[in-house]
Protein backbone atom coordinates (compact mmCIF):
# COMPACT_ATOMS: atom_id res chain seq x y z
CA UNK A 1 0.00 0.00 0.00
CA UNK A 2 1.47 3.35 -1.06
CA UNK A 3 0.57 6.55 0.76
CA UNK A 4 1.06 9.97 -0.80
CA UNK A 5 -0.67 12.27 1.66
CA UNK A 6 1.24 13.44 4.74
CA UNK A 7 -0.13 12.72 8.23
CA UNK A 8 -3.10 10.69 6.97
CA UNK A 9 -3.14 7.40 8.94
CA UNK A 10 -4.35 4.29 7.14
CA UNK A 11 -4.83 0.87 8.75
CA UNK A 12 -2.53 -1.54 6.89
CA UNK A 13 -3.28 -4.56 9.11
CA UNK A 14 -6.51 -4.92 11.03
CA UNK A 15 -4.79 -7.23 13.53
CA UNK A 16 -7.25 -6.54 16.36
CA UNK A 17 -4.53 -6.84 18.98
CA UNK A 18 -5.42 -6.52 22.63
CA UNK A 19 -2.11 -4.77 23.28
CA UNK A 20 -0.19 -4.13 20.08
CA UNK A 21 3.23 -2.67 20.88
CA UNK A 22 6.92 -2.53 20.03
CA UNK A 23 6.71 -1.70 16.32
CA UNK A 24 10.14 -1.62 14.67
CA UNK A 25 11.52 -1.36 11.12
CA UNK A 26 13.93 -4.13 10.10
CA UNK A 27 15.83 -2.64 7.20
CA UNK A 28 17.45 -5.73 5.70
CA UNK A 29 14.00 -7.31 5.38
CA UNK A 30 12.22 -4.06 4.45
CA UNK A 31 9.61 -5.22 6.94
CA UNK A 32 7.85 -4.10 10.08
CA UNK A 33 7.69 -6.24 13.22
CA UNK A 34 5.46 -5.66 16.23
CA UNK A 35 4.23 -7.59 19.26
CA UNK A 36 0.92 -8.38 20.92
CA UNK A 37 1.82 -8.49 24.61
CA UNK A 38 -1.23 -10.05 26.23
CA UNK A 39 -1.93 -12.56 23.44
CA UNK A 40 1.67 -13.85 23.09
CA UNK A 41 2.26 -13.07 19.43
CA UNK A 42 4.81 -11.46 17.10
CA UNK A 43 3.77 -10.04 13.74
CA UNK A 44 5.66 -9.14 10.56
CA UNK A 45 4.31 -6.93 7.80
CA UNK A 46 6.03 -6.38 4.44
CA UNK A 47 4.68 -3.08 3.00
CA UNK A 48 5.64 -3.68 -0.62
CA UNK A 49 3.91 -7.06 -0.92
CA UNK A 50 1.52 -6.61 2.02
CA UNK A 51 2.58 -10.09 3.20
CA UNK A 52 1.66 -10.82 6.82
CA UNK A 53 3.24 -13.40 9.15
CA UNK A 54 2.39 -14.28 12.75
CA UNK A 55 4.28 -16.32 15.33
CA UNK A 56 3.23 -17.52 18.79
CA UNK A 57 5.67 -16.70 21.61
CA UNK A 58 6.49 -18.74 24.75
CA UNK A 59 5.98 -15.74 27.04
CA UNK A 60 4.44 -12.27 26.77
CA UNK A 61 6.60 -10.33 24.25
CA UNK A 62 7.19 -6.66 25.02
CA UNK A 63 9.62 -5.40 22.35
CA UNK A 64 11.66 -6.70 19.43
CA UNK A 65 14.79 -5.30 17.74
CA UNK A 66 17.09 -6.16 14.83
CA UNK A 67 20.65 -7.15 15.70
CA UNK A 68 24.09 -7.40 14.14
CA UNK A 69 23.34 -11.08 13.49
CA UNK A 70 20.63 -13.09 11.76
CA UNK A 71 18.37 -13.19 14.82
CA UNK A 72 16.17 -10.59 16.49
CA UNK A 73 16.39 -9.59 20.15
CA UNK A 74 13.01 -10.06 21.80
CA UNK A 75 12.13 -8.69 25.20
CA UNK A 76 9.60 -10.80 27.03
CA UNK A 77 7.90 -10.48 30.37
CA UNK A 78 10.75 -12.24 32.21
CA UNK A 79 13.85 -11.36 30.19
CA UNK A 80 15.55 -11.41 26.80
CA UNK A 81 15.32 -14.03 24.06
CA UNK A 82 16.82 -14.53 20.62
CA UNK A 83 14.21 -14.99 17.90
CA UNK A 84 15.00 -16.68 14.58
CA UNK A 85 12.13 -15.75 12.22
CA UNK A 86 13.24 -18.30 9.60
CA UNK A 87 12.81 -21.21 11.99
CA UNK A 88 10.28 -19.53 14.26
CA UNK A 89 12.57 -20.45 17.15
CA UNK A 90 13.05 -18.67 20.48
CA UNK A 91 16.16 -19.11 22.63
CA UNK A 92 16.34 -17.80 26.18
CA UNK A 93 19.36 -15.56 26.80
CA UNK A 94 18.94 -13.37 29.89
CA UNK A 95 16.43 -13.66 32.72
CA UNK A 96 15.59 -10.50 34.63
CA UNK A 97 15.68 -10.94 38.40
CA UNK A 98 13.99 -8.14 40.32
CA UNK A 99 12.92 -7.78 43.92
CA UNK A 100 9.33 -7.18 42.82
CA UNK A 101 7.76 -10.39 41.56
CA UNK A 102 4.84 -8.57 39.93
CA UNK A 103 7.13 -6.65 37.56
CA UNK A 104 7.62 -7.36 33.87
CA UNK A 105 9.68 -5.85 31.07
CA UNK A 106 8.03 -3.17 28.97
CA UNK A 107 9.42 -0.77 26.34
CA UNK A 108 13.02 -0.62 25.07
CA UNK A 109 15.52 1.27 22.90
CA UNK A 110 18.81 0.47 21.16
CA UNK A 111 21.34 3.31 21.32
CA UNK A 112 23.92 4.23 18.68
CA UNK A 113 26.51 2.05 20.43
CA UNK A 114 24.31 -1.02 20.08
CA UNK A 115 23.24 -1.21 23.74
CA UNK A 116 19.78 -2.02 25.05
CA UNK A 117 17.92 0.34 27.38
CA UNK A 118 14.65 -0.95 28.76
CA UNK A 119 12.04 -0.37 31.41
CA UNK A 120 10.17 -2.58 33.83
CA UNK A 121 6.70 -1.99 35.22
CA UNK A 122 4.15 -3.30 37.69
CA UNK A 123 1.82 -5.72 35.87
CA UNK A 124 -1.13 -4.41 37.89
CA UNK A 125 -0.19 -0.79 37.03
CA UNK A 126 -0.52 0.24 40.67
CA UNK A 127 2.85 0.19 42.48
CA UNK A 128 5.91 2.37 41.68
CA UNK A 129 8.23 -0.64 41.43
CA UNK A 130 9.34 -0.15 37.84
CA UNK A 131 12.74 1.09 36.73
CA UNK A 132 14.88 2.12 33.77
CA UNK A 133 17.80 -0.21 33.01
CA UNK A 134 20.87 -0.42 30.80
CA UNK A 135 21.99 -3.88 29.75
CA UNK A 136 25.72 -4.29 30.31
CA UNK A 137 27.50 -7.05 28.36
CA UNK A 138 31.01 -7.63 29.64
CA UNK A 139 33.89 -9.12 27.62
CA UNK A 140 33.95 -12.17 29.89
CA UNK A 141 30.36 -12.98 28.93
CA UNK A 142 28.68 -11.68 32.05
CA UNK A 143 25.40 -9.85 31.52
CA UNK A 144 23.81 -7.45 33.98
CA UNK A 145 20.87 -5.06 33.99
CA UNK A 146 22.08 -1.85 35.63
CA UNK A 147 19.39 0.27 37.27
CA UNK A 148 19.47 3.86 35.98
CA UNK A 149 16.28 5.34 37.47
CA UNK A 150 13.39 4.02 39.58
CA UNK A 151 9.97 4.68 41.15
CA UNK A 152 7.90 4.21 38.00
CA UNK A 153 4.51 2.51 37.86
CA UNK A 154 4.47 2.17 34.05
CA UNK A 155 7.66 2.87 32.11
CA UNK A 156 7.65 3.66 28.40
CA UNK A 157 9.65 5.09 25.62
CA UNK A 158 13.29 5.23 26.43
CA UNK A 159 14.62 7.33 23.57
CA UNK A 160 18.06 8.87 23.15
CA UNK A 161 19.02 11.88 21.01
CA UNK A 162 22.74 11.17 20.87
CA UNK A 163 23.69 14.44 19.13
CA UNK A 164 22.18 16.41 22.03
CA UNK A 165 23.24 13.88 24.71
CA UNK A 166 19.66 13.62 25.99
CA UNK A 167 17.68 10.57 27.09
CA UNK A 168 13.89 10.80 27.30
CA UNK A 169 11.77 8.45 29.41
CA UNK A 170 8.06 8.30 30.21
CA UNK A 171 6.26 7.83 33.50
CA UNK A 172 3.10 6.97 31.64
CA UNK A 173 0.46 6.86 34.34
CA UNK A 174 1.70 10.22 35.71
CA UNK A 175 1.43 11.70 32.18
CA UNK A 176 5.04 12.91 32.39
CA UNK A 177 7.95 12.81 29.94
CA UNK A 178 11.32 13.24 31.62
CA UNK A 179 14.68 14.06 30.13
CA UNK A 180 18.18 13.29 31.38
CA UNK A 181 21.67 14.28 30.39
CA UNK A 182 23.14 11.23 28.65
CA UNK A 183 26.77 10.25 28.08
CA UNK A 184 28.33 7.66 25.77
CA UNK A 185 29.46 5.83 28.89
CA UNK A 186 25.82 5.13 29.69
CA UNK A 187 25.72 7.53 32.62
CA UNK A 188 22.56 9.63 32.94
CA UNK A 189 22.00 12.60 35.26
CA UNK A 190 20.07 15.83 35.86
CA UNK A 191 16.57 14.41 35.54
CA UNK A 192 13.94 17.04 34.78
CA UNK A 193 10.46 17.30 33.34
CA UNK A 194 10.36 17.66 29.56
CA UNK A 195 6.59 18.05 29.31
CA UNK A 196 3.36 17.18 31.08
CA UNK A 197 0.70 15.51 28.94
CA UNK A 198 -2.87 16.70 29.48
CA UNK A 199 -4.67 14.33 27.09
CA UNK A 200 -3.89 10.64 27.31
CA UNK A 201 -0.75 8.90 28.58
CA UNK A 202 2.68 9.02 26.90
CA UNK A 203 3.59 5.63 25.50
CA UNK A 204 6.16 4.70 22.82
CA UNK A 205 8.34 7.35 21.17
CA UNK A 206 10.60 7.86 18.16
CA UNK A 207 12.73 10.68 16.75
CA UNK A 208 13.13 12.23 13.31
CA UNK A 209 16.36 13.48 11.72
CA UNK A 210 15.73 16.99 13.08
CA UNK A 211 15.70 15.54 16.62
CA UNK A 212 12.00 16.13 17.15
CA UNK A 213 10.02 13.69 19.30
CA UNK A 214 6.98 11.72 18.15
CA UNK A 215 5.03 10.57 21.20
CA UNK A 216 2.16 8.08 21.10
CA UNK A 217 -0.69 8.77 23.50
CA UNK A 218 -2.54 5.85 25.07
CA UNK A 219 -6.19 6.88 25.59
CA UNK A 220 -5.31 10.08 23.74
CA UNK A 221 -6.46 9.25 20.18
CA UNK A 222 -3.33 10.85 18.70
CA UNK A 223 0.43 11.19 18.30
CA UNK A 224 2.09 14.41 19.46
CA UNK A 225 5.05 15.79 17.53
CA UNK A 226 7.34 17.92 19.73
CA UNK A 227 10.38 20.04 18.99
CA UNK A 228 13.29 19.33 21.31
CA UNK A 229 12.38 22.45 23.31
CA UNK A 230 9.01 20.81 24.13
CA UNK A 231 7.01 23.03 21.76
CA UNK A 232 4.13 21.03 20.26
CA UNK A 233 4.52 21.12 16.48
CA UNK A 234 1.42 19.14 15.55
CA UNK A 235 -0.91 16.37 16.65
CA UNK A 236 -1.86 13.52 14.33
CA UNK A 237 -5.27 12.01 15.19
CA UNK A 238 -5.93 8.29 14.71
CA UNK A 239 -9.32 6.57 14.50
CA UNK A 240 -8.91 4.72 17.81
CA UNK A 241 -8.01 5.79 21.36
CA UNK A 242 -4.99 3.71 22.41
CA UNK A 243 -1.87 4.63 20.43
CA UNK A 244 1.13 2.67 21.68
CA UNK A 245 4.30 2.86 19.55
CA UNK A 246 5.68 4.53 16.42
CA UNK A 247 8.61 3.62 14.16
CA UNK A 248 9.88 5.07 10.88
CA UNK A 249 10.75 2.97 7.86
CA UNK A 250 10.54 2.52 4.14
CA UNK A 251 13.42 3.26 1.79
CA UNK A 252 13.32 6.97 2.65
CA UNK A 253 12.30 6.59 6.31
CA UNK A 254 9.35 8.85 5.61
CA UNK A 255 6.72 6.25 6.40
CA UNK A 256 5.54 6.02 9.99
CA UNK A 257 4.21 2.72 11.33
CA UNK A 258 2.05 2.81 14.43
CA UNK A 259 0.68 0.13 16.76
CA UNK A 260 -2.56 0.47 18.67
CA UNK A 261 -4.46 -1.49 21.33
CA UNK A 262 -8.01 -2.43 22.23
CA UNK A 263 -7.11 -3.03 25.88
CA UNK A 264 -9.65 -1.59 28.32
CA UNK A 265 -12.19 -0.65 25.65
CA UNK A 266 -15.87 -1.42 26.13
CA UNK A 267 -17.90 -3.20 23.46
CA UNK A 268 -19.49 0.13 22.59
CA UNK A 269 -16.08 1.80 22.22
CA UNK A 270 -14.91 -1.06 19.99
CA UNK A 271 -17.94 -0.56 17.78
CA UNK A 272 -17.11 3.14 17.54
CA UNK A 273 -13.44 2.38 16.80
CA UNK A 274 -13.49 -0.94 14.88
CA UNK A 275 -9.83 -0.62 13.79
CA UNK A 276 -8.53 -0.46 17.38
CA UNK A 277 -5.63 -2.87 17.77
CA UNK A 278 -4.58 -2.47 14.16
CA UNK A 279 -1.27 -1.44 12.57
CA UNK A 280 -1.43 1.99 10.93
CA UNK A 281 0.91 3.89 8.65
CA UNK A 282 1.20 7.40 7.25
CA UNK A 283 3.71 9.54 5.37
CA UNK A 284 5.75 12.22 7.15
CA UNK A 285 7.49 15.32 5.81
CA UNK A 286 10.65 14.86 7.92
CA UNK A 287 12.38 11.46 7.70
CA UNK A 288 12.71 9.44 10.85
CA UNK A 289 16.02 8.27 12.24
CA UNK A 290 17.10 4.77 11.14
CA UNK A 291 16.74 1.96 13.65
CA UNK A 292 19.95 1.09 15.53
CA UNK A 293 21.06 -2.55 15.72
CA UNK A 294 21.64 -4.39 18.96
CA UNK A 295 25.29 -5.41 19.08
CA UNK A 296 25.45 -9.13 19.83
CA UNK A 297 28.32 -9.79 22.27
CA UNK A 298 31.20 -11.81 20.82
CA UNK A 299 30.76 -14.34 23.62
CA UNK A 300 27.28 -15.26 22.42
CA UNK A 301 27.17 -18.46 20.35
CA UNK A 302 24.00 -18.81 18.35
CA UNK A 303 23.12 -22.25 17.03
Amino acid sequence: MIHTKFFDPVCVWDAKTLLGEGVVWVEHEQSVYFVNIFENKIYRYHPETQAKTTWDTPKQPTFIFPTTGDVLLCGMEDGLYWFDPVQGKFTQWFIMHEAHIDNRLNDGYIDSLGRLWFGTMDRKEQSPNGGLYLLECEEDGKIAAILQDKDYVVTNGPLIIEDHHILYHNHSNDQKIYQFDWQDSGHISHKKLFTQIDKGYPDGMAADIEDNLWVCLFAGHQINHYANNAVLLRSIPLPCPNITKIAFGGEDYQTAFVTTASKGMTDEEKQQSPLAGGLFSFRVSIPGKPQNLFKIPETVILK
